[in-house]
């Protein structure tokens, strides 16, 4: 928020200069640079909560049709029933201002408010609009079906599409007013208390009235709040050579009175490369006007220190600094036009807005003949006419004793309108300059409404969701990691090719013996399925961010692919007893700390994660170890992996130096066994097994599944070999692997020992 502007004057001994501190107009910190794009890569998703969309649609379609009915248009009060919805509108924007807030009170993330502000503005402007054409649409069908209403919706309709522009700022004025109600009650003081700042976005900018209209030169909003301008370009009244001359006549008077200008604090600065087409200055601020022009109140606290010398010389700055400006208006021969400009206003009331502001103005100033304006009040009153009272107050020499009047005044005119009019005029200056601002900034957000694009976006974490308390879900919570499950199933094909040779159906088999029962293990420790078919198993396990005591993603993998074993053993004692094929698991479970991306195929997710290409290389099975050990009947391990030597010409597969053998084994990626060492206390314990020069460890926890029921978990823990062509003796690296242990034999001795 800008300073106030403040007096720092200094003096020689002499006491014959003074020194004018003006403020600078610091560069609103808005910054939105650190946000991740969206779906687009361009624009940054937000997803506002459908509670608060709602409630607005209703609201803006309820005074767009107030304020365009014959009943209540600009200056009548809401009606009971809009107020009401005014109230419940203001209630759900501070519910989600104040929980923002919260969510980022310990970071201190104002960032995060200011997208949601700017977010908000952009959904009022944009529904606005939008709800405006409904209404269009709506009143010209009701038009061709309705026949006895048909003149009353003609007339209707004529209207709002003359005064459009007045309609939506009317609308979107007491939309801010309520908002603005918000950001100064109570929440202000919140965020005050958390993050140390009463405004995250300053208040001349959201109160600015230019953000509240689609034509920022519109003539109504230049008088009501600011000063009527030339709408030519090229005209010395214009904005651009006002502008330049302006600027020139500031430059002069700070020269000649010593102007010393202070400087932005640290957190206003803005990045060059976000404001580069945006010029602040010392001159678009209205305080230092008052500091620079107004003498009276100095020549008042004179009256009271006559003797002060800071004073004297203030007061003769000021006196030089009004003299310069109204030369150098009387020179371009702008006077006659700020006088049109100020009596404008008080003809077009006075003209029962009959007449067009612009055309009063050109008249008042010489640039239209009076005749003209005589002729287009005689037609509008034969459109429009007025009761007899009304017409009798009604006369063109108002118009033209008002332009004999202000040329009289040209010749002299008071200071205190040419001090109003160079305060005026730079406060349209900066709200332009504010307007841009904030319009750059929502430029950047993309409001998102399709289901399907708020689905992908969340999904990969794009998504910035600001929601009232109690809407959260948990596909609204964020990812903060997942691990993949990947069970390479084998024998598959065979098994079909039996059945259909028995006349037997694959589908129902495979149903009953494999999937169903699957299914309820997917369930019962909480994954996902990524891709189920023929012989492909992939599976996922999320951990989200507000969930902390769901974080048991590993355990839960390794619990999950026992029971998967445990359902091809299972089926494999079925296929026995009616000699057929068996079935064999090979699986790999793979942990990623970061969120997997997804994409979606209409309603199918599909995800994207490096982890499952990992799985996928730690489920497969070699197919010489395959030949060399799956006939060996006191195998105590399921799991084994090789490195080749640095001669050997063998090649691993799927791009592996390394192979391995995994025949009902689970094979535990090494990240992943770290994240169970975060997951559960694990104790240890070295077993040394049948033919082995070293005893090998154990790791053994406990931890619940999804439903509540408690597992326990054995993971082993070995060191990759070298694999030697000729012969058994294979030395022993560094490197290790892990698996996930099944073999009773070795379950049973843990048990034993007592865990």
């Amino acid at each position: 928020m800008l300073k106030l502007f403040k007096k720092n004057q200094t003096s020689d001994k002499s006491g014959k200069s003074a020194t004018l501190t003006v403020q600078p107009l610091c560069p609103p910190p808005i910054n939105l640079m650190n946000f991740v794009t969206g779906i687009d890569n361009v624009h940054i998703d937000v997803f506002l909560s459908p509670r608060f969309m709602n409630l607005s649609h209703r609201l803006i379609s309820e005074l767009l049709n107030e304020r365009s009915s014959d009943k209540r248009r600009f200056t009548d009060k809401p009606s009971k029933n809009v107020l009401k919805q005014l109230e419940a509108f203001g209630h759900c924007y501070a519910q989600m201002l104040t929980d923002a807030i919260h969510r980022v009170k310990e970071s201190k993330g104002i960032d995060s408010i200011q997208l949601f502000q700017i977010a908000v503005i952009k959904f009022v402007l944009t529904t606005v609009f939008a709800e405006t054409d409904k209404l269009l649409y709506k009143l010209r069908k009701a038009s061709i079906k309705e026949s006895q209403r048909k003149l009353e919706l003609s007339e209707r309709i004529t209207w709002i599409n003359r005064n459009q522009n007045n309609l939506s700022y009317q609308v979107t004025y007491e939309i801010f007013s309520q908002l603005l109600w918000v950001e100064k009650g109570s929440v202000n003081k919140i965020r005050d208390s958390l993050l140390g700042m009463a405004w995250t976005i300053p208040e001349d900018l959201l109160s600015n009235p230019l953000l509240k209209t689609p034509d920022k030169r519109n003539h109504e909003i230049l008088m009501k709040h600011y000063v009527l301008l030339s709408k030519y370009p090229d005209s010395y009244y214009g904005f651009e050579r006002l502008s330049l001359l302006i600027d020139t006549l500031l430059d002069k008077i700070a020269k000649s009175c010593q102007i010393e200008i202070a400087s932005c604090a640290d957190n206003q600065i803005i990045d060059e490369n976000r404001a580069a087409n945006i010029s602040f200055s010392w001159k678009d601020v209205p305080a230092n006007m008052a500091l620079l022009f107004d003498f009276e109140n100095t020549q008042q606290a004179l009256a009271e220190e006559s003797t002060n010398a800071l004073l004297k010389a203030t007061f003769r700055s000021q006196q030089k600094a009004n003299e310069i400006l109204e030369q150098g208006l009387r020179k371009a021969q702008l006077i006659k036009h700020l006088l049109a400009a100020y009596e404008t206003p008080l003809m077009y009331n006075n003209y029962f807005k009959l007449i067009k502001p612009y055309l009063l103005y050109q008249t008042l100033c010489n640039e239209a003949d009076d005749f003209e304006v005589e002729l287009k009040l005689q037609n509008q009153l034969k459109i429009r006419p007025l009761c007899r009272s009304e017409k009798k107050t009604l006369s063109i020499n108002q118009l033209r004793n008002a332009k004999k009047r202000l040329a009289k005044l040209a010749q002299k005119p008071d200071g205190a309108i040419l001090r109003r009019f160079i305060t005026d005029f730079i406060t349209y200056r900066r709200d332009l300059k504010y307007y841009r601002l904030i319009h750059e900034a929502m430029e950047k957000v993309h409001l998102l409404n399709d289901e399907s694009d708020v689905q992908l976006s969340r999904s990969n974490g794009m998504l910035y969701e600001f929601m009232v308390p109690g809407e959260q879900t948990k596909t609204s919570e964020s990812i903060r990691c997942h691990v993949i499950l990947k069970a390479d199933l084998r024998g598959s094909t065979t098994m079909t090719a039996e059945l259909c040779r028995r006349e037997l159906s694959p589908a129902t088999h495979f149903s009953r013996n494999f999937f169903n029962p699957i299914r309820k293990c997917i369930e019962n420790f909480g994954a996902e399925k990524v891709f189920i078919e023929g012989d492909a198993v992939i599976l996922s396990l999320f951990e989200y961010q507000k969930s902390p005591e769901q974080w048991l993603a590993v355990a839960r993998a390794c619990g999950l692919a026992k029971c998967m074993l445990a359902v091809v053993e299972k089926q494999n004692e079925v296929s026995r007893a009616y000699d057929l094929p068996e079935l064999e698991l090979g699986i790999g479970i793979c942990y990623s700390s970061n969120a997997p991306q997804f994409l979606y195929d209409g309603d199918d997710r599909i995800m994207i994660s490096p982890a499952i290409g990992d799985a996928d290389r730690l489920s497969s099975c070699s197919w010489k170890l395959r030949h060399k050990y799956s006939q060996v009947s006191n195998l105590l391990t399921n799991v084994m992996v090789f490195q080749q030597a640095a001669d050997d010409a063998f090649k691993g597969e799927k791009g592996m130096t390394t192979f391995r053998y995994n025949l009902n084994g689970i094979n535990l990626e090494e990240a992943a066994f770290k994240k169970l060492q975060n997951e559960m206390a694990l104790r240890h314990l070295n077993i040394r097994l049948p033919g082995d020069e070293h005893s090998t460890h154990f790791y053994i926890g406990y931890y619940p599944d999804a439903q509540g029921e408690s597992h326990h978990v054995v993971i082993r823990e070995a060191q990759v070999k070298v694999w030697q062509e000729e012969g058994e003796d294979y030395p022993l690296t560094d490197n290790l692997y892990y698996e996930t242990v099944t073999n009773r034999t070795i379950l049973n001795a843990i048990k034993k020992r007592g865990f």
